[in-house]
C-alpha cells in the first residue's frame, strides 16, 4: 500500500477549500470532480492510498484548478480573514483582516498622505509663480506711467530747477509743479501708489519663498516723496526705483530656485506615485472582486508604486512629450506612473533603437 507524498497531503488540503470555491461559483460543477476528490480524503484517512486513487485524485485536481483559473490557493488564502488588527483596534471590536484587506488600506492611507502633501506644495509653487507674474505686471505698468509721467512733466521740471534756488530747489520744484500743474501731485501719487504693491508683492513673495514670517526687506525702502520725484524729472541719481528693482530681481530669482526644484523633481516624483498607488487601488479593487489577489500582491505592488515614482521623475526629461502630449509636466507624470508599463516600453524601444544603431556601425 503506498503512502501519501508531502505533495499528495498539501494538494489535498487545498482541494477543499478549491473545491467549495467551485461549487459556489461555477455552474453545473461535474460530479465525478468533488466525487474523486471525497475518495481520496478517504483513502489518505484510512491508509488506503495507492497509485489509481492518486492517479485519479490528481486528474481530478488538475480540471477542478482549470475551472476556477485565475483563482489559486494563493488567492483564497489572501482573501481568508487571520490577521489580527493591532491591539488598540482590537479594543474596539475591531476584527480581523485579509492580507487584501490589509493592503487596500494602506494604500488608501498612503494616496491620502500623497494628496495631503501634494496639494500644499502645489499651492506653494502657483503662488509664488502668481506673486512673480503680478511683480513682473506691476512693474512693466509701473515703466509706462514713469515715462508718461516724465515725457508730461519733465520740461516744466527743468524751467522750475532753473529758476529754484540750490538750497531751496526741491521745494521750489515741487511748489511750482503743484501751481503750473494740479494733475501733477495726482499722477506722483499713483506712481508712489504703484511702488508700494510693487513692495508689497516683493515682500509677500520673499516670505512665502523662504517661508521666513520675520523678514521685513521692503521696510528699508521709504516711500519717496513727490519732491524727491519731482527732483528726480531734472536729476535722475537720487530716485530708488533701480534699487528696488535690483532686489525685485533677486527675490523672484530666489524663488525661482525653489519652484523650479519642486517643479522639475519633488512634483512630478510625487505625481508620478499617485497616478502609481491609484492604479494599485484600482487593481486591489478588481482583484478583491475576482478573488485574484493573492499573497505575493503586495510585493508586486510595492514594485509597482517605486516605479511610478521613477517614471514620474525621469519622464519629465522627454520634454517633447509634454508638447506632443498637450499636457502639462504634471499631468503626464501622474499619467507616467499611472501606465508604468507604457513608459518602459518606450524606454525598451528606445534601447533596442540604440542596439540596432550599434550593430549596424
Amino acid at each position: 500500500m503506498a503512502k501519501c507524498t508531502e505533495s499528495d497531503l498539501a494538494a489535498l488540503n487545498e482541494s477543499g477549500p478549491l473545491l467549495r470555491f467551485a461549487a459556489e461559483n461555477v455552474k453545473n460543477l461535474d460530479p465525478d470532480l468533488s466525487l474523486a476528490i471525497a475518495e481520496a480524503h478517504a483513502a489518505a484517512a484510512e491508509a488506503k492510498w495507492n497509485p489509481q486513487i492518486a492517479q485519479r485524485f490528481w486528474g481530478a485536481f488538475a480540471k477542478l484548478c482549470d475551472l476556477i483559473h485565475p483563482v489559486t490557493m494563493n488567492c483564497l488564502s489572501a482573501a481568508d480573514r487571520k490577521i489580527d488588527p493591532p491591539a488598540l483596534l482590537r479594543f474596539f471590536g475591531v476584527g480581523k483582516k485579509s492580507v487584501a484587506e490589509r493592503s487596500s488600506a494602506r494604500y488608501l492611507l498612503l494616496l491620502i498622505g500623497l494628496l495631503m502633501l501634494i496639494v500644499p506644495l502645489q499651492l506653494y509653487v502657483w503662488t509664488c509663480t502668481n506673486l512673480s507674474k503680478k511683480i513682473d505686471d506691476l512693474l512693466a505698468v509701473e515703466k509706462v506711467k514713469y515715462a508718461a509721467f516724465i515725457e508730461s512733466y519733465g520740461q516744466q521740471a527743468a524751467t522750475a530747477a532753473t529758476k529754484a534756488s540750490a538750497t531751496t530747489q526741491t521745494a521750489g520744484t515741487l511748489s511750482f509743479m503743484k501751481a503750473a500743474d494740479p494733475k501733477f501731485s495726482a499722477d506722483a501719487d499713483a506712481i508712489h501708489d504703484d511702488l508700494d504693491r510693487l513692495a508689497t508683492e516683493a515682500h509677500f513673495l520673499e516670505v512665502i519663498s523662504t517661508v521666513n514670517f520675520s523678514v521685513h526687506e521692503f521696510s528699508k525702502y521709504e516711500r519717496p516723496g513727490t519732491g524727491a520725484l519731482a527732483s528726480y524729472l531734472y536729476d535722475k541719481t537720487n530716485y530708488r526705483t533701480s534699487a528696488m528693482q535690483n532686489r525685485l530681481l533677486q527675490i523672484q530669482e530666489e524663488a525661482f530656485l525653489v519652484v523650479g526644484v519642486l517643479g522639475a523633481y519633488i512634483l512630478p516624483m510625487l505625481f508620478g506615485a499617485t497616478g502609481a498607488i491609484a492604479y494599485v487601488i484600482r487593481t486591489i479593487s478588481e482583484q478583491i472582486r475576482t478573488t485574484t489577489f493573492s499573497t505575493n500582491s503586495p510585493t508586486r505592488h510595492i514594485m509597482r508604486a517605486a516605479l511610478g515614482g521613477m517614471a514620474g521623475l525621469v519622464v519629465g526629461l522627454f520634454g517633447d512629450l509634454s508638447t506632443k502630449f498637450s499636457l502639462s509636466p504634471l499631468a503626464l507624470a501622474f499619467l507616467a506612473g499611472y501606465g508604468v508599463e507604457a513608459v518602459f516600453s518606450m524606454f525598451d524601444a528606445l534601447i533596442a533603437k540604440f542596439k540596432s544603431v550599434k550593430a549596424g556601425t
